[in-house]
């Protein structure tokens, strides 16, 4: 009976067969072997999934040499592609012209494959190798001549030809282009934008001219702060002084606060002078001197205020600790220069506050007081 043994898949007749056809049978393998050079077109995905045609003895589109492979569906993700039987060994033209802007994956057997982005054509060979029959893309691997052009422009295939590229792309990591320092013009005007992740302009990048040494150099000796000169901060505010071999001075508006690394305040100074310490303060002496004073008065009743006192302990709230001392009313109320009022460097709330230092005065003088009073007793008994 007729058979077919050919890439073509056409139809062979054995000797004495096909008796009366034999006419028909030649002409329509005629007409076959026209097709297998022809362009054809057709909605090959009637639906959103894989396809799979298969090749036999009559018309069909995938014997034909070009093929626009277009669909009635729209594709939403990449599809397969088989094209059968896997016997059939043929070179074509696939051009992927599906709907979805999806690419297509051609496969023959169970070997490799080719893939076809949407709205691209490739030359590929299906090698009809039986069940592990693969798919060739042919211009994968091409070796262009010296002579060769694209678009009808010269590429510049040889290291001696001159190419000029306009509004071309090159990707890939394969994909790179050396130029040599002598090859760019003085005139390039390359745009800083475009190096790197882009995030320097020209302007920035004009900044390095002038740089003479080392930039890591150059901010590391930035670091060393000169002597007898101020230094600014942003706003053109003086803050920082080095005296040679002297002293170190620092201006500030407002307060100059100390913090820890928990971001809490344990010391301020404001621009009267005024210091707030948030733990213990140790000191060593005080000015005293006569030279220094006026309006020098001495304490009176100095025993009856000290009475009105109260020496109290107590938990302070902020941090619990016990604590012993005055209340800062009750001695406003006898010592007034001894109670001030001091803002909290971290709520901001104003409380009143002891110069414990300026209360010895009271207490010698209440001494002195009861001391006579216990010698006036001892001289009328």
């Amino acid at each position: 009976m007729p058979s077919y043994d050919n890439d073509l898949v056409l139809t062979e007749l054995a000797t004495g067969e096909g008796s009366g056809t034999w006419g028909d049978t030649t002409n329509l393998n005629l007409e076959l072997i026209g097709e297998a050079f022809s362009y054809g077109t057709g909605a090959t995905f009637d639906s959103d999934a894989n396809k799979t045609v298969t090749v036999d003895q009559a018309s069909n589109l995938y014997r034909r040499m070009f093929i626009d492979v277009t669909s009635s569906a729209t594709l939403s993700a990449t599809r397969t592609l088989e094209i059968n039987p896997t016997t059939m060994s043929k070179t074509m033209v696939i051009k992927n012209s599906t709907s979805g802007s999806q690419s297509i994956i051609i496969k023959q057997g169970s070997g490799a494959t080719v893939t076809i982005g949407n709205g691209l054509s490739k030359m590929v060979v299906l090698t009809g190798s039986g069940s592990g029959a693969a798919v060739i893309d042919v211009l994968g691997s091409i070796d262009l001549g010296a002579n060769a052009k694209i678009n009808g422009g010269q590429f510049g295939i040889t290291a001696d030809e001159t190419a000029t590229f306009t509004n071309k792309t090159i990707n890939g990591a394969n994909n790179t282009i050396t130029i040599a320092d002598s090859s760019i013009a003085s005139n390039a005007a390359i745009d800083a934008s475009k190096i790197a992740n882009g995030n320097v302009s020209n302007a920035e990048f004009q900044y390095l001219d002038g740089v003479t040494s080392s930039i890591q150099s150059q901010l590391d000796s930035a670091v060393n702060f000169g002597n007898n000169s101020w230094i600014t901060s942003a706003e053109g505010r003086e803050r920082f002084y080095f005296a040679t071999n002297s002293n170190t001075i620092i201006k500030y508006d407002g307060n100059f606060r100390v913090d820890n690394n928990s971001n809490v305040s344990r010391f301020s100074v404001d621009n009267s002078g005024n210091g707030v310490f948030s733990g213990d303060i140790t000191a060593y002496g005080s000015p005293s001197d006569i030279a220094l004073k006026e309006n020098v008065d001495v304490i009176d009743n100095a025993l009856e205020k000290v009475n009105q006192l109260k020496g109290i302990t107590y938990d302070l709230k902020s941090d619990g600790n016990r604590l012993t001392g005055l209340v800062a009313q009750d001695l406003q109320e006898v010592l007034p220069e001894a109670v001030y009022t001091h803002k909290d460097i971290e709520t901001k709330e104003e409380h009143l506050a002891i110069r414990y230092g300026n209360t010895v005065g009271l207490l010698v003088e209440a001494i002195k007081e009861l001391s006579e009073e216990v010698k006036t007793l001892k001289d009328n008994k």
